[in-house]
């Protein structure tokens, strides 16, 4: 049996010692258990121990089987070795698109006080990601899977854990009938219940889980090792060539930083309507088409500075509740016909309240901010398709005396608020975490970049 190599001991014991995330209460906790002591090695060539924004799989991989080599019997020694050195020459061969790969916030270089670590999920993580992928020039290109961080992994499987799974599920959940019931408890609702409290604890895990390896003390590797770390194989490439729509977006945004970028999110309407109008006309494929877009602009513009509208009247978003509401919002979702968007629009109310906000309060519909503006869209879709649902659990209701006294009809809640849950929520979640390059502004060179 070959000895194990005095770097991997070390590596096996700092991965041992590294700090529990599972004692940390928030996400905040967590940052600043993860956070390493910094190292300053006398040699610049020495290994440091890494988080999972630089450990790659392979180091990872290493660590994780010579620390359960010893247990193994000595009988299968030979064998697991030749397996180790096998995976290994895998990782080495396999290849990768960094259009499969997500990367965590801090990964694409923002700060913990930037809006993309509190609003994202797995699909905007995506989105965002292959946006400044695109900027960047990393649009495609390939990667030895060996070279994947742990980061970029976890992520990925986020991804592709939330299409294939929670997704479905969540389909699967909302269509179910509810085949019979005693009193407001239904069968179907039983049934589901496991995954109702499986996909709301999976979307608080998700941050917690990506946040609480990244500045972890996992592997240690040396300055070359990092070097290559989660980057592309120059040899290597699919060539794929950037959608001209992704180009285009891609080279007007960047990473939203609260006060050197804001959010577009937080932009009033009217610099919305302004910018589009201007790409319109710019775009235009003639004079009078471009006058036209520009009449329509001015048009929209003093409709939009003589509405005024009491924006604290639309409630929060669900986002920005407390982790008390949304926990409140997940039990209240159960409860029959009140359950879901009505109970969401109280707690909303009831965020802005207590949070001091002067629900009488009237701004013109020029000044509403784009997250204001959708939330209000989500709430409405959301409120019309409860007010579906309804009328979809009347009818099932008076089809239960021809199928023999059982619920038998699938509900149609889940598809058709799909477009809301998927697709605004996750468009929205964009907007948050991105801004305007034209809005940032210059941070003085003395000043270092924040970092988890």
């Amino acid at each position: 049996m070959s000895p194990i190599p005095v770097a991997e001991q070390q590596s096996i014991r700092t991965l041992n010692d590294a700090p529990n995330p599972d004692t940390a209460r928030n996400a905040s906790d967590i940052r600043r258990v993860a956070k390493p002591t910094p190292q300053t090695p006398a040699d610049p060539n020495a290994a440091v121990c890494v988080g999972a924004n630089e450990a790659t799989l392979d180091k990872v991989f290493v660590a994780m089987f010579d620390s359960f080599l010893p247990s193994i019997p000595a009988a299968h020694r030979t064998a697991a070795l030749a397996a180790k050195r096998q995976v290994l020459a895998d990782m080495h061969s396999l290849k990768i698109s960094t259009l499969a790969v997500s990367l965590h916030p801090s990964a694409l270089g923002a700060s913990p006080e930037a809006p993309i670590n509190t609003y994202r999920d797995p699909l905007s993580q995506y989105i965002v990601t292959q946006l400044m992928n695109a900027k960047n020039g990393r649009y495609g290109q390939t990667m030895r899977v060996e070279n994947l961080t742990l980061s970029q992994a976890v992520e990925s499987a986020w991804l592709y854990f939330y299409l294939t799974a929670v997704i479905p599920l969540t389909f699967l959940k909302d269509t179910m009938p509810s085949v019979t019931a005693v009193g407001p408890v239904s069968l179907g609702m039983l049934i589901t219940l496991p995954i109702t409290i499986g996909v709301a604890g999976l979307k608080m895990m998700y941050t917690m889980i990506g946040n609480a390896i990244i500045d972890g003390c996992i592997v240690k590797m040396t300055p070359d090792e990092r070097r290559h770390a989660g980057q592309p194989d120059p040899d290597l490439s699919f060539a794929p060539k950037v959608p001209q729509i992704i180009a285009d977006i891609a080279g007007q945004v960047e990473i939203a930083e609260p006060g050197s970028c804001p959010a577009i999110g937080d932009l009033p309407l009217s610099r919305i309507v302004t910018r589009t109008a201007d790409y319109l006309t710019a775009t235009a494929p003639n004079p009078a088409a471009a006058k036209q877009i520009t009449n329509s602009a001015r048009d929209l513009q003093k409709f939009m500075k003589t509405v005024w509208v009491p924006h604290n009247l639309i409630p929060a978003d669900p986002d920005d509740l407390s982790t008390v509401e949304t926990l409140l919002s997940y039990g209240m979702g159960v409860i029959p016909t009140v359950g879901g968007t009505i109970t969401d629009i109280v707690i909303g109310l009831g965020h802005n309240a207590g949070s001091g906000k002067n629900m009488g309060e009237m701004v013109r519909l020029s000044d509403l901010t784009v997250t204001k503006t959708i939330t209000a869209a989500y709430y409405a879709y959301a409120l019309t398709t409860q007010f579906i649902s309804i009328a979809n659990e009347y009818a099932a209701d008076a089809l239960v005396p021809l199928t023999g006294g059982l619920d038998l009809l699938p509900r149609v809640s889940g598809l058709i608020n799909a477009p809301n849950t998927y697709g605004l929520v996750v468009y929205h979640s964009v907007l948050r975490s991105l801004c305007l390059s034209e809005d940032r502004k210059v941070v003085p060179a003395s000043q270092p970049a924040a970092r988890w």
